[in-house]
């Protein structure tokens, strides 16, 4: 068996609802000078999703980071070992041994052991469970077997080094087992019982969440009594809040309000860095001309991203020149940002045969994600780029509802954007939009050199192995441009002045540990 190190499997490789059924009486006011016993936390997203087996969307780790542990924790420095203190991969890779951390509790009393871990995994592996990263879980693992209180060994279908190097399987919240079994899913949601560093008191449906700190952490207790996580929809509203003292620490960050923030100088400012990625991708059927590499580079030399992530962005963005950042596994830093170059784009066009006038499809979000904060504007910059070398292009405006569906339901339109927050791993930016089934992009995307090195990185035993694979993949996309590298983000948050430290983990918008903040 071979003995692996927990660190060695770092994020930071080369880089250091559905209804809410719980409800309180009476809502707790703004927590106005409330000194240390309370931190507030205003944010554009709040998660009332508590059920981490049947986890709906990536923002759900606003919520499992808060609660709940998984075998890994993600930090600054990457995934460290949590509920599990080591682990050993037979040569094969194909069977997992996890060492589990003693004497640690869940809210509600019930000590921590391996048929948790059994019962949380085996759980997602349910023919009924719609949990958002089921697939993963199903196509390599066969089953968990407990050897010992304290000793869960994976049984595997394939070998499976991405459970280390994703946030999707190492990072899976583990719930209690014997609680779970008899309260239900629905008195889960209602109740639910982690390990983590704070437990749900109270909350109101679609406002606010409120957490005491878990004196009986296993790792760093919080230096304050409560966490509050308030839905602030208006970005200058949580800046006001900022400002009155009603909030410590705002999320959601737009260019104007960054700007602002920066001015004043009671204000800090905390990001985790490279904490999405996002490119453009083409629909083929509806705009047959950018199956044609030149028509592909055409539109990259057309997009003026130096201006749109210093003008619009200010500076929490920057060019990518892949879709992979530096804080994703099987990143290269060799790669070069498309340069804006308008003339060299109509010139390509020209070549291709594509005359001015030529109308695409280009979908307009009304709504910021992660991955392209600000979108509204940043994607009508790129309208009005493609249209200045000779695109007539067709706006479509989206809400974030009707953007999933769209992707969900294959209806892309000729150009459209996707990202990625915890853009970690290139596997799985390879499978979720690359390969010829991906769902993002509905087979769109035909290489088969990419559905081989996909199949073949799943079945690795080797980490370095892997890692090779995935790199080929970063070089041959840096030649087929199949799609367009954007942006790399980070994600950025504002803290009154009384925030002496925080280190929210690298690569994710999501995971923040508040327990290590510390406050003056």
């Amino acid at each position: 068996m071979f003995k692996a190190r927990p660190s060695s499997f770092s994020l930071t490789k080369r880089l250091l609802a559905p209804a809410l059924l719980i409800t309180a009486l009476a809502g707790p006011a703004l927590a106005q000078n409330a000194g240390k016993s309370e931190l507030v936390f205003a944010s554009p997203i709040l998660r009332q999703h508590f059920d981490p087996t049947l986890m709906v969307a990536t923002t759900d780790y606003l919520i499992n980071d808060v609660v709940f542990d998984g075998l890994l924790n993600l930090t600054v420095d990457g995934k460290k070992p949590a509920l599990a203190t080591s682990w050993t991969v037979s040569p094969d890779g194909k069977q997992v041994d996890f060492e589990l951390r003693k004497n640690v509790v869940f809210h509600n009393g019930d000590p921590f052991t391996a048929e948790d871990v059994k019962f949380t995994f085996e759980k997602i592996l349910r023919p009924d469970n719609n949990h958002s990263y089921r697939n993963g879980f199903t196509g390599a693992l066969e089953r968990v077997d407990v050897i010992g209180p304290h000793h869960a060994r994976l049984i595997l279908k394939n070998p499976w080094p991405a459970f280390f190097t994703t946030a999707r399987f190492g990072l899976q919240s583990i719930v209690p087992k014997n609680y779970y079994e008899k309260v239900g899913a629905k008195g889960f949601q209602e109740k639910p019982v982690g390990t983590g560093p704070f437990k749900l008191v109270e909350a109101k449906a679609g406002e606010w969440n409120r957490f005491e700190t878990n004196d009986k952490y296993w790792g760093e207790v919080a230096h304050f009594k409560f966490l509050m996580q308030r839905l602030v929809a208006e970005p200058f509203t949580r800046y006001a809040m900022l400002e009155k003292g009603e909030a410590d620490i705002v999320s959601g960050l737009t260019g104007p309000l960054l700007e602002k923030i920066s001015s004043n100088k009671n204000i800090r400012l905390f990001s985790s860095k490279y904490a999405s990625t996002a490119g453009l991708y083409f629909n083929t059927a509806k705009f047959p001309e950018a199956a044609d590499r030149r028509v592909r580079q055409a539109i990259g030399y057309a997009i003026n991203l130096p201006q749109i992530t210093k003008k619009i962005l200010n500076g929490t963005c920057e060019p990518a020149s892949t879709i992979l950042t530096p804080a994703t596994f099987g990143y290269e830093a060799k790669y070069k940002v498309i340069p804006y170059d308008p003339a060299k784009a109509k010139a390509l066009l020209k070549e291709a045969g594509v005359a001015p006038g030529k109308e695409v499809d280009f979908v307009l979000s009304t709504e910021s994600l992660a991955p392209v904060p600000n979108a509204p504007q940043v994607l009508e910059a790129i309208a009005g780029d493609l249209e200045a070398v000779g695109f007539k292009i067709k706006r479509i405006p989206h809400d974030t509802q009707a953007w999933f569906g769209m992707m969900r339901g294959g209806k892309q339109p000729g150009i459209y954007w996707g990202g990625a927050s915890m853009s970690d791993d290139a596997g799985e930016l390879l499978g979720g939009w690359y390969v010829s089934n991906a769902v993002w992009t509905a087979g769109q995307i035909k290489v088969p050199e990419y559905d081989s090195l996909y199949k073949a990185q799943l079945e690795t035993a080797s980490g370095k192995e892997r890692e090779k694979m995935l790199a080929k993949f970063a070089a041959l996309e840096d030649h087929n441009k199949m799609a367009l590298p954007l942006i790399w983000c980070d994600a950025s948050f504002a803290a009154t002045d009384r925030i002496k430290s925080w280190k929210p983990a690298t690569g994710t918008p999501y995971h923040l540990n508040f327990n290590n903040i510390q406050f003056k």
